[in-house]
C-alpha cells in the first residue's frame, strides 16, 4: 500500500497507545509485525528530521547537545517546507491491516490516525 511519510509518522502514537492494551495472542503478534514494518520507514525519516532541527535549529538552553526549531526562530519557515516535503513523500509498505475486536473500547481520535492499518 502507498503510505506518506506523514500517514505513518502520525500513527506512531496511536499505535502506541493501542498497543497497551491486552489482545488475543493473533492480533498482538499482527500489530508487532506491523509496528515492526512501520518502524523500518520511520527510522530514516526520523533521522531526516532530526538532521532538519540540528540544520535550522538553535541548541536547547536546557541540553546544548540537543537543538530546537521553533515558530519564529529564524529558520522556522527552512524547516517547515523541508519538513512537510519529507511528510508528503510516498513509500509503498506491504502488509496486512490488524483486526481488531469489535469489543475494543478506544478513543475516535486514535483510530482515525489508524483508519489505514487496522479493520474492525
Amino acid at each position: 500500500m502507498k503510505l506518506t511519510n506523514g500517514e505513518i509518522f502520525n500513527a506512531k502514537v496511536p499505535l502506541q497507545q493501542l498497543v497497551a492494551n491486552k489482545f488475543p495472542v493473533k492480533t498482538s503478534l499482527a500489530l508487532v509485525k506491523l509496528i515492526q514494518k512501520l518502524n523500518e520507514v520511520l527510522e530514516p525519516v526520523d533521522q531526516v528530521r532530526s538532521g532538519l532541527v540540528k540544520t535550522y535549529g538553535k541548541p536547547d538552553d536546557k541540553n546544548p547537545n540537543q537543538a530546537r526549531v521553533s515558530p519564529g526562530d529564524p529558520g522556522w519557515e527552512k524547516f517547515q517546507a523541508e519538513f512537510w516535503e519529507l511528510m508528503a513523500q510516498e513509500v509503498e509498505v506491504v502488509f496486512e491491516k490488524v483486526e481488531l475486536p469489535e469489543t475494543l473500547e478506544i478513543e475516535p481520535s486514535v483510530l482515525m490516525a489508524l483508519e489505514k492499518f487496522i479493520k474492525v
